[in-house]
């Protein structure tokens, strides 16, 4: 019989690219996932990792084995929400994975949620818009909040609204005295700060560049979407979702940019297709929609 705790030993070493990576992970040592994943492969008469490969690389029989390790996960889960349905609201466990951008507004639908239903516990994971993609699919998050997230069919949409991209300056910036609309290769005269590609914001104006046939020369790259704001403030430029200019902001303004793209993106809401979701996470997802939509 297959033990699941060393599949899992397995399952880590793959999922964060090394041995070493996963024992960090898991808070081991590196001896133990290694001896973990040698017996699982004695059990098994089977090699699961490439040798001579850096990070881990999973062979034929490897995936066999991570599939299997799935499709167990998705049953416990199924069982998981099925006892809590039995329960409601009185206990149980919400996991959410969001961007960066979208932690002020969930923080009130937080707090306001947890103080109706105290018994649930909440954990959110803030990651980039292709991670709550992942996130989601591997069955590690009930609720998935990404800008511009790229499609799945393994993802279903609850809800859905535009966010256009805006460019953020400061008040005193030269731009904002244009009298025209801004192109984005006026932006290659300028201190730009950009975020890493793994995020939503930064994909699509990497899509736009490659459309127009700019290479963008950032003074900044940051996956800390609010540091690139604050860069704003001392005469830079972001790009970023209009919904990140705050009423409270100073010294802080939006103006247009003319690229079609900047007008098409979206905020989505998610979670896996065909999973099951507990009372705790449906009910939230009601939440969050109707401050979405206010």
């Amino acid at each position: 019989m297959v033990k699941n705790h060393r599949v899992y030993y397995f399952h880590q070493a793959v999922k964060y690219g090394g041995i070493r990576n996963a024992a960090d992970m898991m808070d081991v040592a590196p001896s133990a996932v290694s001896r973990q994943i040698t017996l699982l492969e004695n059990e098994l008469k089977v090699s699961l990792l490439e040798k001579n490969l850096r990070g881990a690389i999973p062979t034929e029989a490897g995936k066999l084995v991570l599939q299997y390790f799935q499709q167990t996960l998705e049953q416990q889960e199924d069982l998981v929400a099925s006892l809590s349905s039995l329960q409601g609201l009185d206990q149980g466990k919400l996991i959410i994975t969001t961007g960066e951008g979208y932690l002020r507004l969930l923080s009130k639908v937080i707090a306001n949620f947890s103080a109706k239903h105290p018994n649930i516990e909440i954990s959110v994971d803030v990651v980039g818009s292709n991670n709550v993609v992942r996130s989601i699919i591997e069955n590690e998050a009930h609720i998935g909040i990404a800008f511009n997230p790229e499609l799945d069919p393994n993802i279903r949409t609850h809800f859905e609204i535009n966010h256009p991209m805006m460019m953020f300056i400061n008040p005193n910036h030269p731009l904002n005295e244009a009298d025209h609309p801004i192109q984005l290769s006026e932006l290659t005269e300028y201190r730009l700060a950009l975020s890493h590609i793994s995020h939503g914001v930064q994909q699509i104006i990497q899509k736009a560049a490659d459309d127009d046939g700019i290479r963008l020369k950032p003074s900044l790259v940051c996956n800390y979407l609010h540091l690139l704001k604050s860069y704003v403030k001392d005469g830079g430029i972001a790009l970023l979702p209009q919904f990140m200019l705050y009423h409270d902001d100073e010294n802080v303004i939006t103006k247009a940019l003319t690229h079609p793209y900047f007008n098409q993106t979206q905020t989505k809401i998610m979670s896996r297709l065909g999973r099951q979701l507990p009372p705790a996470a449906n009910k939230f997802l009601q939440e969050v929609t109707k401050i979405f939509q206010t």
